[in-house]
């Protein structure tokens, strides 16, 4: 675990653009094209407009799963897909760097799994895993839709799962699932915010584990970057 702390969002935002730019880079040198998942969240938002500048990462490579998503429609100011849209791919493809076929949004389409099992088989055309996956912690300590104490982040399903309970409006959600996660090979986890200052020490403490700081679940992976505006 590498841990990258600074309190100027643009020179942490950029820090986290060059490591992600740098672990593709990397991956590319084995694989033909690589599976990067994308969580929602506010603390995204600004490092997804810095990424959106990368010109130098081979973007038509890379297929773009999400991580979570609100069952919400797609115009909606709180669907996932809409904020990382207009944050990253719409830049990206005015300028002809990301082409259409490579974003992978969740189409909602069928109660009572709204899509899941077409979403899961999309992701399994290229891969079963994420190569890079991209999150950041909620003031709980929740990452993508898996709560903290809840029956998400106990459930035992291999790629996806659908939240019907969240604890945290809207109550269904799409999110990748606990084993999903741990099969991913890089995460990038931010905490961002002074709303997150708990959640942080929480995952930085020892004792409690990922059913009551779900966080800590990345502490598993083997190449897992804390990006952080925390000292």
């Amino acid at each position: 675990m590498k841990i990258i702390a600074d309190k100027n969002m643009e020179k942490l935002n950029k820090l986290a653009a060059k490591i992600l730019a740098r672990s593709i880079k990397q991956i590319l040198k084995k694989k033909e094209y690589l599976i990067l998942g994308l969580a929602g969240g506010r603390s995204l938002f600004g490092f997804l407009k810095v990424l959106s500048r990368e010109t130098e990462i081979p973007w038509k490579k890379i297929h773009f799963f999400l991580a979570d998503e609100r069952i919400v429609p797609v115009s909606s100011k709180e669907s996932n897909f809409r904020m990382i849209k207009g944050a990253l791919f719409d830049r990206l493809a005015s300028k002809k760097l990301l082409p259409k076929k490579n974003i992978h949004k969740f189409a909602m389409n069928k109660k009572p799994c709204f899509g899941l099992f077409d979403y899961e088989k999309e992701l399994k055309k290229y891969g079963n895993f994420y190569d890079i996956l991209v999150l950041s912690s909620g003031e709980d300590g929740h990452i993508a839709s898996l709560f903290p104490k809840h029956d998400s982040i106990k459930n035992n399903s291999e790629c996806y799962l659908i939240v019907k309970n969240s604890p945290k409006p809207p109550e269904k959600r799409m999110s990748v699932s606990r084993k999903m996660i741990l099969r991913s090979k890089i995460v990038l986890l931010f905490f961002i915010g002074e709303a997150k200052k708990t959640a942080y020490k929480k995952f930085l403490e020892k004792g409690n584990g990922f059913f009551v700081c779900p966080a800590k679940l990345t502490k598993r992976i083997k190449e897992l970057y804390v990006l952080t505006s925390h000292k």
